[in-house]
């Protein structure tokens, strides 16, 4: 009777009703064939690239930010916007120091369904999921049961703080297949009729749910037979942080990738179904750009600007399994390849690229104002990570190479980049070069915040940071693991976080702010959350 994981340790230990048997060939990336999907063919890929949107659905999906600190709670939703296609989606959650994976599962949505889940802080402090959502999910949740947040992955050191690292990251999704229905060309699935909700009811047997997902393939024909298709994206993601104990809430959508043909229309992905278990991945480096998973050799602990690398590793940083796969740098309209994965994590780097980030901030005291910044770098884990494992800590870090020639620029390397000081995250050189009061009236020197060559500035870290505007005690995220303080003159106005122009780094995010009303009368609300987009400048 084979068990089957979710995570580095495990998600649940559920004891499937047949055996499983590793093949031979583990490849889990099809490119799909034929005009439709049927029962031997996945339906034709076309898609050639990618485009990215602030909002809106797509074949993947990223969240800036999650946060259980302090009392809080987020919660995502996953929207299938496809009428008449049903999804199956990998869904990770990272920590915010490192990108570390501390949770996964897949999500099957059913035609026009929506999904829910809440995160918070556990008794023990670890973060946990919970739902109260009947869709399917691989491994099952049962609604109403808290699953607890992985810790394997993380930063052992110090042991106090191993909790506290889940409680905060970002969380990425990817539509991995579609579940094709009979309106759609193919033939009514087992999959797809335990999937789909009739009158408010869904079976999710999961014998056909282990049958279709436990076992990888390389076979078109074998993936079609399970019921699946190549995916055509159509989800769409909205979060929310409730600050319980401040009565506050922020709330926002995912930033949406979009899969496109040459005609720039929203096209076919490759299959990119992986087994939820925890055996090993052969040549990781083939499916991922995470230099971390990559097997011997295929990291380089030196990497310079121009993508000469020194160094390279002798053994994986971390042993890539099965359930670190799909994520956003699994190639999903090339084949599988070590140059491919490393390309189409490029791209997205290089669409997300940014120069600098604008946004407001407030701090008036007769208001209560806090503010804080989320810098999220939703592919830098793609580039560079941290080994715990290493000693020295100048060989801490481990990058993946962007293909030479290929007009991408190494966004992170060893020069513009350094380990933090607590030990805890790779960070970058920023500077708050303009800053303006509402008045337009330009204020002071503009302050170096990070500077990888001086250790006494306050440094920007993690793969994504929270940049809090003077607030020492609880700011308005109450973040502590990615947290940095700032100077801001005046009580009000905007400001420009700049990087050096040679480097621009990917950036998603926005500025939380949080208000209170001194005058609110009894039984009128009087805390106020406010969420603005950064203004971001690509190059």
């Amino acid at each position: 009777m084979k068990k089957f994981v979710g995570n580095a340790l495990c998600l649940c230990a559920l004891s499937l009703p047949f055996s499983f048997h590793a093949g031979s060939g583990w490849a889990g990336v099809i490119a799909g064939t034929g005009d439709q999907p049927s029962n031997t063919l996945l339906g034709r890929t076309d898609a050639v690239g990618f485009s990215v949107g602030e909002s809106g659905a797509g074949h993947a999906l990223v969240v800036p930010y999650y946060s259980v600190q302090n009392g809080q709670m987020s919660v995502l939703h996953l929207v299938n916007t496809d009428i008449a296609n049903g999804k199956v989606v990998k869904l990770r959650w990272r920590g915010a120091s490192n990108g570390d994976s501390v949770f996964s599962l897949q999500v099957l949505l059913s035609p026009g369904d929506v999904w829910t889940a809440a995160v918070t802080a556990g008794a023990d402090g670890v973060a946990q999921l919970t739902t109260a959502d009947h869709s399917c999910t691989y491994p099952k949740l049962t609604p109403g049961q808290n699953e607890a947040f992985l810790v394997g992955r993380v930063n052992p050191l110090p042991a106090e703080r191993v909790p506290e690292k889940t409680r905060e990251g970002m969380v990425e999704a990817v539509v991995m297949a579609d579940i094709p229905s009979p309106a759609a060309g193919a033939q009514g699935s087992a999959l797809y009729v335990t999937t789909r909700q009739v009158n408010g009811v869904i079976a999710c047997a999961q014998d056909v749910l282990g049958a279709a997902l436990l076992m990888d393939t390389t076979s078109e024909s074998v993936a079609a037979g399970r019921g699946f298709a190549a995916p055509t994206g159509g989800v769409a993601g909205t979060w929310y942080i409730i600050d319980v104990p401040g009565s506050t809430t922020f709330s926002g959508n995912a930033t949406a990738i979009r899969a496109i043909n040459s005609a720039g229309k929203t096209a076919r992905g490759n299959y990119l179904v992986f087994p939820q278990t925890d055996d090993a991945v052969p040549s990781p480096e083939t499916l991922t750009a995470d230099p971390v998973l990559a097997s011997a050799g295929f990291a380089s602990r030196v990497k310079h600007a121009d993508g000469s690398t020194a160094q390279p590793t002798t053994a994986p940083v971390v042993v890539a399994r099965f359930h670190d796969l799909p994520d956003l740098s699994t190639p999903y309209y090339l084949p599988a390849s070590t140059v491919n994965a490393r390309a189409q994590a490029g791209q997205l780097t290089q669409l997300l690229a940014t120069v600098n980030v604008k946004n407001q901030y407030a701090k008036d005291p007769s208001i209560n104002a806090k503010t804080d910044w989320v810098v999220s770098m939703p592919t830098k884990r793609y580039s560079v990570g941290q080994d715990y494992g290493s000693a020295d800590v100048s060989q801490a870090r481990v990058f993946s190479v962007l293909p030479t020639g290929s007009g991408q620029a190494q966004a992170f390397h060893s020069e513009n980049s350094q380990l933090a000081v607590s030990g805890d995250g790779v960070c970058q050189r920023y500077v708050l070069d303009k800053r303006f009061d509402r008045e337009a009236a330009a204020m002071g020197p503009p302050p170096v915040f990070m500077g990888p060559d001086d250790s006494a500035h306050p440094k920007v870290c993690g793969v994504l940071s929270v940049v809090s505007f003077e607030q020492t005690g609880n700011s308005a995220l109450a973040s502590s693991l990615s947290r940095v303080n700032v100077s801001a003159d005046g009580m009000n106005g905007w400001v420009q976080l700049a990087g050096p122009s040679t480097d621009p780094v990917p950036v998603i995010g926005a500025a939380f702010l949080k208000l209170t009303n001194p005058n609110a009368q009894p039984g009128v609300a009087a805390n106020y959350g406010l969420v603005f987009r950064h203004l971001l400048t690509r190059p």
